[in-house]
């Protein structure tokens, strides 16, 4: 009997290879985005799982309470002295670990190469909480002092050409700590490079005392660095907590009250490891600082997982539709097999049994699509995904659980139609056509309406990400290079040698010394009012180089000495906020970056100095009375390469055994919205994809259509229709389904992206046009499917479809 089914599967879908190419394609597609967003979601929900101590290993949390407006800043921060208090007086904490690093890059030298890495400071019992592989070294006594260093497997091949390197020498000629050790950094260690899932990513590890030999703090009010503590198996975290707190409470307050600023309430909390990734904590500008990478968010994970079931969706809903349309087909097939005694239950089994046939089908092609895509896949998501590393019983579990769902959803509905014939009918020709049923016609309206949902948004994200793109950021940021003076040298001898030589090579036409654009405040007191606002610290070229334009007042300049002590510039939004009428001259105070009185000299336009996600906010620029190590570059567009070889030559001069490193501030900001520029190319990618369902079922469908008014269009040709008469009546239906779609689709459409553009402080307004240009698009792309079909169908010749008459 099996044997017998199998044998007729394969024979009816040889004899429609038309539906079967359009349905397996179909299907394809849409189970390899499925996978794809499997892969995706078991991934990130991996990350830092290959802990042993993972279950018992929490990163202390930092809730920051203001007082006014009863606002909650929750970060992943603490200072240098919240673990070691923690471990003496609270009994749940086995342990304790700090971590500080990640943002940080530091030049080093070993072996005649210089090299610029990102360490880690963590404390001696790193390796014993956290599961990093030592390939070389005594995991006990590899970070006890302080000139020890471990380095990664990776950075001991690109210094030695080989891990066999214990004992072996690293020197950071400019790092304070080094410079106050005296003496070079022994290599004790070589650790595996830390997984691509892991939230640490480091080149070397450095104990923690390596780092407090230049900046040991003991303040209870900083958060700039991660603390993880091991608690006991039974411990309650909120019992935890509270003993955190109590602690907090009494050992701060001698430092509150000797503070002259009023400090917000701060409580601490838990999260544990396996939660860090998809639940991120900002700590300063992120999570760089204390050593833990920039995480994911789990809306992601549910929006892609949500595209691609709707693509499946859609997929499946070609393959019912074609089977509804098809199936006057096979009534007969279904009359007779009734007459000879087939039950209904029996026929529902080999039409169920053809369905799971061209699932089976469309899963071999799937795979073959993810071989092909996954490379691709990796780059657009960012992801390390290799196909054998992720084949585990849990993936199985979900490909068996999508083979037996999608072939239930694709193939019980058609065969349950199709058994429900009535021998009688079927052999006297009495069977209604199907091809245009409630059910057909609703899931052509779905197809659609998420065809132009995902063509409506594209529209608006690449309006969107233009807009962002060719907005007057209120400075010209073209042709800007950023780059550093490294490590801790003498700025002024660096300054001046960069100063000179620059002015020998015409290409480079400006440089400025400066602080980088920064999230960073302070308060600066107008009158009683305090302001909080962003600062910079910059130089007199700085302003004319980035074309930013004076509204009032002057510019700094070297000549006017009070500039490096006293007179600071403002921007437009700082006068507002600080209800100013006449600002040059306004007498400010500010207790963070300069004693006593400050008086603005002038006032620029503003600029954003952050993302168009954030509203312009008050700006406050120091001339700096301190050489800084930012360097900003503007180079002539004619002759960048000759400006950059150049500006390498004089760098490395300058300084020798530095790293040389830099990039273009258009870069930089364009940097600031990689999560839309990718969540930009999926969309445009399911568009595309939806389209092509889409249009895919419908050419079949119209089709079928076609076929089963074949000798309808017969008797219309010989009674006078014209060939432009019967191409309307065949597209006309389906015409009307599409716009029905539209109709749908677009305020739901509206809804959508008028929330995602709430996330830009800064943004485009959505316009009619863009649901004209989808609705004609679409139009057009289904009129063009179906009137293909319809036409070669207007041109066959009537006496063709007639001659059985």
């Amino acid at each position: 009997m099996l044997t017998n089914y199998l044998k007729i599967a394969f024979r009816n879908i040889w004899r429609n290879k038309l539906y079967a190419i359009i349905t397996v394609l179909g299907l394809s597609i849409g189970i390899t985005c499925v996978l794809l967003a499997v892969l995706y979601i078991q991934d990130e929900r991996h990350f830092d799982n290959f802990h042993t101590k993972k279950s018992q290993l929490y990163r202390i949390t930092t809730s920051i309470i203001q007082e006014k407006g009863d606002q909650t800043q929750i970060t992943g921060g603490t200072g240098q002295v919240q673990g070691p208090a923690f471990k003496t007086q609270v009994p749940e904490v086995n342990s304790y670990v700090r971590v500080m690093g990640g943002d940080i890059s530091a030049d080093v030298r070993a072996n005649n190469k210089v090299l610029k890495l990102h360490p880690l400071y963590v404390d001696a019992n790193f390796l014993d909480v956290f599961t990093f592989k030592l390939l070389q070294g005594n995991p006990q006594t590899v970070l006890q002092n302080a000139n020890s260093v471990v380095i990664t497997e990776e950075t001991a091949l690109r210094f030695f050409n080989t891990t066999d390197i214990i004992g072996q020498t690293l020197y950071l000629d400019a790092d304070p700590s080094f410079q106050k050790i005296g003496k070079p950094l022994l290599i004790t260690g070589v650790i595996q490079n830390p997984p691509y899932n892991s939230s640490f990513q480091f080149d070397l590890l450095h104990p923690f005392q390596y780092m407090q030999v230049s900046f040991e703090d003991t303040s209870w009010l900083n958060a700039y660095l991660s603390t993880f503590v091991v608690l006991h198996p039974n411990a309650d975290l909120s019992t935890v907590s509270q003993k955190f707190n109590k602690i907090h409470a009494r050992l701060s307050q001698s430092e509150l009250a000797t503070n002259h600023t009023q400090y917000p309430k701060i409580q601490y909390g838990l999260q544990n490891i396996l939660d860090i990734h998809l639940n991120p904590l900002n700590n300063g500008t992120g999570n760089v600082e204390g050593g833990i990478l920039y995480g994911s968010k789990p809306i992601y994970s549910y929006l892609f997982l949500g595209i691609s079931t709707l693509i499946l969706l859609m997929a499946s809903s070609n393959f019912v539709n074609i089977s509804i349309a098809n199936s006057l087909k096979r009534a007969k097939e279904v009359g007779i097999r009734k007459v000879t005694g087939g039950s209904q239950y029996q026929i529902i089994f080999q039409f169920l049994g053809e369905s799971m046939l061209l699932s089976l089908v469309a899963f071999v092609v799937s795979a073959l699509w993810i071989q092909l895509t996954l490379p691709a896949f990796n780059q657009l998501a960012e992801k390390h995904l290799v196909l054998s590393d992720t084949l585990d019983s849990q993936l199985y579990i979900y490909i068996g659980l999508l083979f037996l769902i999608n072939t239930l959803l694709t193939g019980f509905y058609p065969a349950f139609v199709l058994s429900r014939f009535k021998p009688v009918e079927v052999l006297y020709r009495k069977v209604k056509k199907t091809g245009n049923s409630l059910l057909g016609r609703t899931l052509i309206v779905f197809q659609f309406a998420l065809a132009i949902f995902l063509l409506i948004a594209s529209i608006i994200f690449y309006n969107q990400m233009e807009y962002i793109q060719t907005k007057d950021l209120g400075y010209n940021p073209h042709q800007i290079i950023r780059t550093h003076i490294n490590g801790n040298r003498e700025y002024q001898t660096v300054q001046t040698i960069l100063r000179n030589e620059i002015a020998k090579v015409p290409p480079i036409q400006q440089i400025s010394f400066g602080e980088e654009f920064s999230s960073l405040t302070t308060d600066i007191r107008v009158g009683s009012e305090i302001i909080k606002s962003h600062y910079q610290s910059i130089d007199e070229a700085y302003i004319p180089m980035l074309g930013i334009k004076i509204k009032e007042g002057r510019n700094f300049a070297n000549s006017f000495l009070t500039d490096k002590t006293q007179n600071i510039i403002v921007n437009e939004a700082f006068v507002k906020a600080a209800r100013l009428k006449q600002p040059i001259g306004t007498i400010l105070q500010n207790f963070e970056r300069r004693q006593g009185s400050l008086v603005i000299v002038g006032v620029v336009q503003n600029y954003h100095s952050g993302s168009l996600r954030e509203k312009l906010q008050p700006m406050v620029l120091f001339m700096s009375n301190e050489y800084t190590g930012g360097i900003w570059l503007k180079i002539d567009k004619l002759k960048q390469q000759e400006a950059l070889q150049a500006f390498e030559k004089i760098y490395k001069q300058a300084m020798p055994d530095a790293s040389y490193e830099y990039h273009f501030l258009s870069e930089l900001n364009a940097k600031e919205y990689i999560q839309e520029q990718r969540w930009q190319q999926i969309i445009g990618i399911a568009t595309i994809l939806s389209i092509l369902i889409c249009c895919s079922g419908l050419f079949g469908l119209a089709h079928l259509s076609a076929h089963q008014r074949i000798k309808e269009i017969g008797i219309r040709k010989v009674l006078g229709a014209s060939i432009s008469h019967i191409v309307f009546l065949v597209s006309s239906s389906f015409l009307q389904l599409v716009l029905l779609g539209f109709v749908i689709a677009t305020p739901v459409a509206w809804f959508v992206m008028h929330q995602w553009l709430r996330d830009f402080a800064y943004h485009i307004s959505i316009r009619g046009w863009m649901f004209l240009l989808t609705g004609s698009f679409i139009s057009l792309i289904a009129l063009l499917t179906v009137g293909y079909q319809a036409i070669r169908a207007a041109l066959k010749n009537p006496t063709e479809s007639l001659k059985a008459e």
